[in-house]
């Protein structure tokens, strides 16, 4: 009878329900839980030291009712609970109660979507976590991790979704019970595939794939949350799917997503996400292999989701638009004209339900846009109608719409500031390819934002090789790198070949532009905010080590927030952004580091012409820039996309089977791309001049220098090497950055040294001593790596080449054998204007990056030498093999090991496509030297722009003793001024 003790027997009981279950998966238990809870609550003593326990014990018991009944009002009274409890409770529970409260809001902002609970959650757990014991510490920092990537969701801020994982990190390496530890790990699994989202880094995916499968292992057959384990695997293997292609991946996602929906409870707040999440792995079967029957299963189970979720849930507008997205693609299977009609109003009404700020509204426009394109093209063939602009569709959401209004929203869809860059440029695509169709005249400004949001995309990643993934593998980014020959297409057709250089130029080399963003002078800056100068070169400089960092993207033990490199890279590139925006509200900077204008690239072309290849559906052209005037366009009818695919292979297999039609694929190079060019070219250009290839895509696996007819009859000026000097450039900007300081008339060395004697004395044996004999010097500081014997490699007769140079040269350092280590190596290039490996070469398997020299005690890789800056090199030969080779799944970024000297800051390079024979390698580079110090001998103080010409008559005089096969001498090229 005494109230005191029986509150306390029930709360007791309560308890016990709420245990069972947990344990059972019973609902019953949960009903008399509550029925337990709200007596004892009732029958304590307002002023009882045990009330704010009993009361929240009810607010925990009524918030696992609204969890499995979905009833709002259950968790709003749960709430209130939890507010009188919070403000009745002794400092020494605060914490808890602090904690208890955030994750009731939380639950309520999943439940309506109101971001002011989301906001106070983070806040109420900011304070929590301030005044957690240490046993408590890492169960408050998932807390606080899961509701910033949670509201990273809703808002596309990136710093929460880096911070969340941060926090996850530090939680996972503190004490904690085996639930606990499941739960991070759980939560650490599923912010890695968000952030792989948004990144597309696969190290990301393939963690939370290994976080996820150790999850599973750890939870029992009943457990109350093992349906959401189940889903969670189910999606990583699903994403993993569209990355590696393995059916066995996808297969399983859907075993486990049935299995997920088999252990929810049927009316569980979660099921709809279950149902939609397995939909969306029938939907991917249905994309491999065209059976109906997954794509009718999947439409089923979307229409099974909707249903479920209240019309008043925070997600119902993502399952509006998964439905609305499914039944398009049916009906562009079907062609039931009912199925789009749906989907256009089922899109309609989730975008009349998001703010207009809301981070899916991009996503909402461009399923509702594609879905009334594909009506507007069904009236079309329906009615014989050849005029678009007067075409007006109805539907049920709408009276009218013309083609103008769906461009619109199109353009508003890409233009979604709040909206994640991958959405955007998905919208931004969609007009694209809507402008083309339609013939609208906004497809030049689609086009421009297409490149504008590229380039913001492709700035997620941490490091290059997170970047390289991305671009690699990202199939928004690798679906907008195929439209770039539209654009160039589309400007040329335009009248506008200007355009079109800036398009080729912006679609080329995007991971070393960002680099070299990092490293761009700064004097027009300093000389109007010298303070702002000097932050963006720290921020500069140290974005520029984070991105050429070596440190695997596996090795994931972090201690500290400073120690997450994706943290560091995110934090910086916002700081680095934020004053970027500084330096353009300077007067006369408005465009610093923004997209360079034509006027400029045309300096590229100061030395001779720049040829783009721009290969496109139904018409190909070079693009020639010249140093004066417009672009010369070129037409190239028989360089159909498919001849260019042809000719790759032909050159491959005859390279690789030592055949003779290597001869004839040189001659249908010339016949289809490089003979119209030279005949553009002839009128203007005297033979012997420079010429640069900037080749693009495809065509960029293609020996585009050696071009010709090499049969006895055919005359030398069907012969590209006979007529021009040939070189390559990654892009504009490279050949300008390779001109850029070049060195002082021999009038003002001369004034130099007068100078510098006088301070010759105090820098004696100083790396600034070495610098300045370099500078004052006519002749260039050598320094030549030789490896003839590399522990693991085949011997190499390097011997001839290293001792012609030592002997001709007055200032040379060889690095050989023992002493040619990477380290040795990396030190002494920045001090010598002349670099020349002899050595062995090779590609990087499946990371060009990784591409490397293997010397003594370790490996040379490209982004070792993407972090050397070398302010005075000149001349990079580099007689080994793979140098320049062309990596298929991004040719446009030039990552080989030629591209990487030229970068670093060597003006020109010598390299090799592929392997190289020992005795070629040696003629060539003899004759090569003899020609560039005969070059020094005459005075020539910049020797390094004969390098190309030099080049080219060692082939020359290799081909005419040696008699070799094509593929020995076409194996060298030259890169940069």
């Amino acid at each position: 009878d005494d109230p005191v003790l029986r509150s306390s027997a029930l709360d007791c009981l309560s308890r016990a329900h709420g245990a069972m279950f947990r344990e059972t998966g019973r609902v019953e238990h949960v009903g008399k839980g509550v029925e337990a809870s709200e007596e004892a609550v009732n029958i304590c003593p307002p002023s009882h030291p045990h009330r704010p326990t009993r009361l929240c014990n009810l607010a925990l018991i009524l918030h696992i009712r609204f969890e499995i009944s979905a009833n709002t009002n259950d968790l709003d009274r749960s709430i209130t609970l939890l507010e009188q409890v919070l403000a009745i409770s002794p400092l020494s529970d605060r914490s808890l109660r602090l904690h208890n409260l955030a994750t009731s809001l939380h639950v309520r902002f999943e439940a309506t979507g109101n971001l002011a609970d989301l906001d106070r959650d983070i806040a109420l757990t900011e304070e929590s976590l301030e005044l957690a014991s240490p046993s408590d510490r890492p169960h408050r920092l998932r807390s606080l991790a899961v509701s910033l990537v949670t509201r990273f969701g809703h808002t596309a801020k990136f710093s929460d979704l880096e911070r969340g994982v941060t926090l996850l990190e530090q939680a996972l390496i503190l004490p904690q019970s085996t639930e606990d530890r499941r739960e991070c790990l759980s939560e650490l699994a599923w912010s890695l595939w968000t952030r792989y989202g948004e990144t597309r880094n696969v190290a990301d995916l393939e963690r939370s794939i290994t976080l996820d499968e150790e999850v599973l292992q750890l939870c029992g057959p009943t457990h109350i949350h093992r349906s959401c384990y189940l889903a969670n695997l189910a999606s990583s293997l699903k994403s993993r799917f569209h990355v590696k292609k393995n059916i066995a991946d996808l297969n399983r996602a859907i075993e486990l997503g049935e299995e997920a929906l088999t252990v929810t409870q049927p009316n569980h707040v979660d099921r709809s996400y279950r149902l939609s999440n397995l939909a969306w792995s029938y939907d991917a079967r249905f994309n491999s292999n065209e059976n109906l029957d997954d794509l009718d299963k999947c439409v089923t189970l979307h229409e099974q989701a909707l249903a479920l979720c209240p019309t008043t849930h925070n997600h119902r507008h993502y399952y509006l638009i998964y439905l609305a997205r499914s039944l398009r693609k049916r009906f562009g299977r079907k062609s039931d004209i009912a199925d789009l009609d749906r989907a256009i109003e089922l899109a309609q009404s989730a975008l009349e339900s998001l703010p207009l700020h809301h981070p899916q509204r991009s996503y909402s426009l461009n399923t509702l846009s594609l879905a009334l394109l594909d009506h507007i093209r069904a009236a079309t063939r329906q009615n014989s109608i050849h005029d678009w602009s007067l075409l007006m569709i109805s539907s049920s959401a709408f009276s009218t719409l013309s083609i103008e209004d769906v461009i619109s929203q199109l353009r508003n869809a890409a233009n979604a500031l709040h909206s994640p860059s991958h959405h955007r440029l998905r919208a931004t695509l969609s007009w694209a390819d809507a402008s083309t169709h339609f013939h609208h005249q906004s497809r030049f400004e689609a086009y421009t934002t297409m490149f504008d949001i590229l380039d913001t995309l492709v700035t997620r990643g941490h490091s290059l090789e997170s970047r390289y993934s991305q671009l690699a593998t990202d199939s928004r980014i690798t679906d907008a790198k195929g439209r770039i020959a539209d654009a160039v297409s589309f400007a040329i057709a335009e009248n506008r070949p200007r355009d079109a250089v800036v398009f080729l130029e912006r679609g080329r080399a995007l991971l070393l532009a960002q680099v070299g963003h990092c490293r761009m002078p700064l004097d027009i800056v300093r000389a109007r905010d010298a303070q702002l100068a000097a932050e963006l070169k720290s921020v500069g400089r140290q974005l520029d080590h984070l991105l050429a960092s070596t440190t695997k993207s596996t090795d994931f033990t972090i201690n500290s927030v400073a120690d997450d490199p994706i943290a560091q890279s995110m934090r910086l590139t916002s700081r680095w952004n934020a004053l970027v925006e500084r330096a353009r509200e300077l007067d006369g900077c408005r465009d610093f580091l923004r997209p360079t204008p034509f006027h400029t690239l045309q300096h590229g072309a100061y030395g001779g012409p720049v040829i783009f290849v721009n290969i496109n559906h139904p018409l190909s052209h070079a693009v020639i820039v010249v140093h004066e005037g417009d672009p010369l366009i070129v037409p190239l009818p028989h360089a159909t996309p498919k001849a260019v695919q042809d000719l790759t292979i032909t050159f491959h297999n005859a390279r690789h089977q030592h055949a003779s039609n290597f001869y004839s694929a040189l001659r249908t190079l010339w016949d289809v791309i490089v003979g119209p060019v030279v005949a553009r070219l002839g009128p203007l250009f005297p033979p012997g001049s420079r010429i640069w290839w900037c080749p693009s895509a495809a065509v960029a696996q293609l020996p585009l220098h050696a071009a010709g007819h090499y049969n006895k009859s055919a005359p030398l000026n069907m012969r590209l090497p006979h007529i021009f000097v040939p070189s390559y450039t990654s892009s504009l900007d490279a050949l300008i950055r390779a001109r850029r300081g070049i060195r002082a008339s021999n009038k003002h060395v001369s004034n130099l040294k007068s100078v510098l004697r006088v301070v010759w004395d105090s820098l004696t044996n100083s790396r600034v001593c070495r610098r300045v004999s370099s500078l004052m010097s006519p002749f260039p500081s050598i320094v030549v790596i030789s490896q003839p014997n590399t522990e693991g490699e085949a011997e190499l007769n390097v011997h001839t080449e290293t001792a012609y140079i030592r002997q001709n040269t007055r200032r040379s350092t060889v690095l050989e054998g023992r002493d040619g280590t990477p380290n040795a190596v990396i030190s002494h290039i920045p001090n010598h204007t002349w670099v020349h490996f002899s050595s062995h070469g090779y590609p990087g398997e499946d990371n060009p990056l990784r591409s490397y020299f293997p010397l003594h005690g370790g490996r040379l890789e490209v982004l070792d030498i993407l972090r050397t800056q070398t302010p005075d090199a000149e001349l990079a030969v580099l007689t080994a093999c793979h140098t320049a080779h062309v990596d298929l799944r991004a040719p446009d970024e030039f990552l080989h090991l030629a591209g990487a000297m030229q970068f670093a800051g060597f003006r020109s390079v010598v390299g090799t496509l592929w392997e190289m024979d020992d005795e070629d390698g040696t003629l060539v580079v003899v004759e090569f030297y003899r020609q560039m110090f005969e070059e020094l001998k005459r005075g020539n103080r910049r020797t390094y722009t004969c390098a190309a010409k030099a080049l080219n008559e060692s082939v020359h005089r290799l081909r005419a003793e040696r008699k070799v096969p094509p593929w020995r001498w076409v194996n060298y090229v030259h890169y940069g001024a």
